[in-house]
């Protein structure tokens, strides 16, 4: 009789172990989160009064806390380029659905044309090109012609509105072609934040899609936004944008051991201000020196 009760004093001290090994192991990791993000909120706060000239709006999300960290995240802004984002996930949900392929050649048509960024602007109306290609330089180099031809090749901008409203993305509009210099296309940090997150980390794409957006966002060209502040060798998959009265990036941070950062920073600014771009810097690193 004394071997059974014995037994059962050891699995109840074992029991007991665990169960103060969780409570305490956790408690801290929840203690340290909180403490972690009231400081970095109270810095990002600090940079905003530093700024008065700018409106700012930040969502950062990292995968290991519970809550984001939500500065005017709802503001709605001026979308810029940043507008390109749900436009390239509509698009890889229609190639998902084969309802488009990726061999699809477009064709220039000359309602495509549009200043700023690109090269395709300097081709002749009816050259052609492979909707791949197409993809790559409306994200990499942020073409607006290419950006154009998609936006054509998915129906316009009504049929784009009525995706972005499935996504559940209440404060992004496509309002006209790019480039939009004026600022009619609008976005909000969060929106940013969501679609990023459901689109390279969530179940809205397939896997092969999921690879290619994060592949391309990887190689976008303008490194001089948040992905300065952040390691040298710390990969960020993200989209910028950039007109006279607004400045943005929005992307994930990837962390070692499978953590990850979601980001998303939009700057009004004062007429090509280069306040705009240094805030975002300086919240970026802010954001990695704490986070990491």
């Amino acid at each position: 009789m004394d071997k059974p009760h014995k037994s059962y004093n050891c699995k109840s001290i074992l029991i007991s172990f665990c169960f103060l090994y969780l409570l305490f192991n956790h408690a801290p990791a929840h203690a340290e989160n909180k403490n972690t993000t009231n400081i970095l909120i109270s810095e990002i706060h600090a940079k905003i009064k530093q700024y008065p000239g700018l409106t700012c709006g930040v969502c950062i999300k990292p995968s290991w806390f519970k809550n984001p960290i939500n500065i005017n995240s709802d503001y709605i802004f001026p979308a810029a380029s940043l507008i390109k984002i749900p436009i390239a996930v509509i698009l890889l949900i229609k190639i998902d659905k084969k309802e488009i392929s990726w061999d699809r050649i477009l064709t220039l048509k000359h309602y495509h044309y549009a200043q700023g960024a690109g090269y395709l602007r300097t081709k002749k109306t009816g050259t052609k090109i492979k909707l791949r290609e197409a993809f790559r330089l409306m994200l990499t180099i942020s073409d607006n012609t290419a950006a154009n031809m998609i936006i054509d090749l998915l129906g316009g901008v009504s049929s784009i509105n009525k995706q972005i409203a499935v996504f559940g993305l209440k404060n992004t509009k496509l309002v006209t072609l790019l480039g939009d210099f004026k600022g009619a296309n609008k976005t909000s940090p969060g929106d940013l934040a969501i679609l990023l997150e459901k689109s390279l980390e969530g179940n809205l794409l397939s896997k092969s899609s999921k690879r290619i957006l994060k592949n391309t966002l990887m190689d976008v060209e303008n490194k001089s936004l948040i992905k300065k502040g952040l390691g040298k060798y710390t990969r960020f998959a993200h989209k910028t944008g950039t007109i006279g009265i607004c400045v943005g990036d929005a992307g994930i941070i990837y962390l070692p051991f499978g953590k990850r950062i979601t980001i998303s920073i939009v700057v009004k600014r004062p007429f090509n201000s280069l306040n705009g771009q240094k805030f975002i810097r300086e919240i970026s690193r802010l954001v990695y020196e704490n986070l990491r």
